[in-house]
């Protein structure tokens, strides 16, 4: 079985070009690279046999002439690794790589060359209870190189999440071109799962699911501590002073709410917090609202939101993941099965939506359940994608 790592789409190595003509040398032109992380991991999971990486040559202004450049492993690098990373890597030994076509041309009148592949091979023979690094480098050009010409491909073994999303100013809502989620509808009994980092409470309150105005899984309020979970519903507010979250860390977060009796419980990471609460709220709940707009103010029709709620200063600061949505209560049991923090099976009884928040790229939220994918609005930070991708490896391992 061939498991697909998370790599990036392009890595570009950085090539220095000083073009001679009539025997002067050229300083006008100047090579770069637009790679922001130089590393690039290849994860090996259970039967991955062979992955695929890229490197590439580019220019900052066009030449008259053919370029050649060569790439090739540059082994005394490893160390170079080791010290700006803090790691212990040892070189990918041979065998387990190969370049087969490692010398790559920058056409006449072109800035930038194709891409060379890096093949990695055998990796289910791979030792992975250790980390490897294969520095890839340009090793041949009629010009000096820059020091920023080496791209670090990180072998190791793959964890259960590997990435997941900054939700740091941005937001999701359905994707407007996706069916209705009637799974979400008509819940008299809901379970909210949701895995996460946050790295500061700077705003009064923050969103991690819901609807404002109705049925809201959020963090702060007026006369609550800004760390700590409430539930806002249209019949009156939950909470307990227990339900505080720390700052980078990871928390599980698991709320039951049952709208027959609404008795509500929270869990972080499998451990009920504080006396069950009960609310008022005994409607079942719609999470089935179509697209929303991001309009700030705008709970004529109180959409469905991850990260949002009446306007765009209660976003959740920090890294979220595996968000989900049962229509029936989750037991203890349950709850704490092994690794159900970090993943469940996407045809679960009861599971009505299911967004793992891996794609690593892009803007959208992919429901692994029933399909109900959601869409991020534009990040707030210009300099920013929508939403940032981190990398990660969880669950973590004890050291």
């Amino acid at each position: 079985m061939r498991i697909k790592s998370y790599l990036p789409v392009v890595l570009i190595a950085g090539l220095s070009l000083a073009a001679c003509q009539d025997d002067t040398e050229n300083f006008d032109n100047k090579v770069f690279s637009p790679t922001v992380n130089p590393v690039s991991n290849i994860l090996v999971k259970e039967g991955t046999v062979s992955e695929t990486g890229y490197v590439q040559a580019s220019m900052s202004k066009n030449e008259g002439f053919d370029v050649n450049v060569t790439f090739g492993v540059i082994a005394d690098k490893v160390a170079d690794y080791n010290s700006i990373y803090g790691q212990d890597a040892e070189l990918l030994p041979a065998g387990y790589y190969e370049i087969p076509e490692p010398t790559v041309t920058i056409t006449a009148g072109m800035v930038q060359s194709p891409r060379v592949p890096v093949n990695f091979v055998n990796l289910d023979n791979l030792d992975v209870s250790k980390l490897y690094v294969l520095p890839v480098g340009i090793v041949g050009a009629p010009f000096d190189h820059m020091s920023n010409y080496v791209t670090y491909f990180v072998i190791r073994e793959a964890s259960i999440i590997n990435v997941v999303a900054n939700m740091t100013k941005t937001a999701a809502t359905f994707n407007a071109t996706e069916p209705e989620a009637t799974e979400l509808s008509n819940m008299e009994k809901i379970t909210v799962e949701a895995l996460l980092y946050p790295t500061a409470f700077p705003n009064m309150l923050a969103t991690i699911m819901g609807q404002e105005g109705y049925f809201l899984v959020r963090i702060g309020d007026q006369g609550v501590d800004p760390n700590q979970i409430q539930i806002a519903t249209a019949n009156g507010n939950l909470t307990d002073a227990a339900w505080k979250l720390d700052t980078n860390t990871w928390t599980f977060l698991t709320f039951t709410y049952d709208t027959t009796t609404g008795a509500a419980e929270v869990y972080f990471n499998g451990v009920k917090k504080g006396a069950t609460q009960y609310g008022n709220f005994r409607q079942p709940i719609n999470w089935n609202t179509g697209a929303g707009n991001f309009e700030n103010g705008d709970s004529g029709k109180p959409f469905f939101y991850v990260g949002f709620a009446w306007d765009g200063n209660r976003w959740f600061e920090g890294n979220m993941s595996e968000l989900r949505v049962w229509n029936r209560l989750l037991t203890s049991e349950e709850i704490n099965a092994p690794l159900h923090f970090y993943t469940v099976d996407p045809q679960s009884d009861g599971l009505a939506a299911y967004w793992k928040l891996d794609e690593g790229a892009g803007d959208m939220f992919h429901d692994s359940a029933n399909g109900y994918d959601l869409v991020c609005m534009p990040n707030t930070d210009p300099d920013n994608i929508r939403p940032a991708w981190v990398e990660v490896a969880l669950p973590q391992k004890s050291k």
